[in-house]
């Protein structure tokens, strides 16, 4: 075994404890916590939302999607970490997991999701059509973090594993993929359990089981999803698997355009304020970070060694990422 490839896996005192506190001053650089400062604004922005929605309709629909996304979070990533060896976060201000989980990747997940799935049942779509869409917004809102982060050392992948292949820049296309997959999986599954269920009048004991194995069936319906990128990807057709994705991709937005309804119901300001803050804290972070594109060697790699993401990715995601956001919340 080699040295590992992050830093804060050569944190040896911080690797033996569950928890882990860093100092602003300890961390790399500003950006960190700009991140973190975007996510405690989504979570407490998703915790209102949700208990606002409680009072409003009276069922517990938004809080079981807020909890049942928090659950799906923690076992993806934490099981990730003992069973793919292809990438690893950077220390942030809370490390938790023994220094391999930084707390705002355990509010991210639920933050993330609980919003785009709100958004998107603002439409009042099929549960066919709600699933494909919301992996869409899901899809180019990452994008834009997918890119950002490795270039700023928030996590690193290993280039040289052939799981992660094809690159697009910074970014794996695999994952961009299985953050596609498995929020559809999540949106689908979620529809079902907190929200069908619900209307249905099915016992509480009934949801709460539904609730409580939301992650075990988002992993396997997201795995299953996963199995034809996987297929392809590592039987070495990298172009086959990237151009599935794209097209995956490309019809899933199709597919939002196509039923694309105006929402009946009112702005919901609340609900507008974690993915306008996200979009415009992380495009501060480009903008601040840009001197980082002109040091790019002729490997894609920063003066300091770190991959690049794609700007022209990256703009465009901000671009639709910010559209779709405000189409959802037409003027009053």
């Amino acid at each position: 075994m080699g040295e590992p490839i992050s830093y804060a896996m050569r944190n040896t005192e911080a690797l033996g404890n569950w928890l882990n506190f860093n100092a602003p001053s300890e961390l790399l650089d500003w950006s960190f916590l700009a991140i973190e400062f975007i996510l405690l604004v989504g979570t407490i922005c998703a915790v209102l939302h949700a208990i606002r929605h409680h009072k409003e309709s009276g069922n517990y629909s938004a809080l079981l999607t807020l909890l049942g996304a928090f659950g799906y979070g923690l076992l993806c990533d934490i099981a990730s970490y003992y069973t793919v060896e292809s990438f690893w976060h950077g220390e942030f201000s809370v490390m938790l997991v023994y220094n391999r989980l930084p707390l705002y990747i355990a509010l991210f997940y639920p933050v993330v999701l609980y919003h785009i799935c709100m958004t998107m049942r603002r439409y009042g779509f099929s549960r066919s059509v709600e699933t494909i869409s919301t992996a869409f917004y899901a899809g180019i809102l990452y994008m834009i973090f997918d890119n950002l982060g490795p270039m700023l050392n928030w996590w690193i992948w290993d280039r040289a594993d052939p799981t992660t292949w094809p690159y697009l820049n910074a970014v794996p296309v695999t994952s961009y993929f299985w953050w596609f997959s498995f929020t559809g999986a999540f949106a689908l599954v979620s529809r079902i359990v907190c929200w069908d269920w619900v209307e249905q009048g099915r016992s509480p004991r009934v949801i709460g089981a539904g609730v409580a194995l939301i992650p075990i069936l988002v992993c396997v319906a997201g795995a299953g999803l996963f199995v034809p990128y996987n297929l392809l990807a590592y039987n070495g057709m990298i172009p086959q698997a990237a151009t599935l994705y794209a097209a995956v991709l490309g019809l899933s937005g199709l597919t939002f355009v196509l039923h694309f309804r105006k929402p009946t119901a009112p702005r919901d300001r609340l609900l507008m304020i974690f993915p306008l803050v996200y979009v415009v804290g992380l495009l501060f972070i480009y903008i601040a970070k840009f001197e980082i594109y002109f040091s790019v060697d002729a490997n894609g790699l920063s003066a300091e060694g770190l991959a690049v993401g794609n700007l022209i990715v990256a703009v465009v995601a901000i671009i639709a990422t910010t559209t779709v956001t405000l189409l959802s919340h037409p003027s009053d």
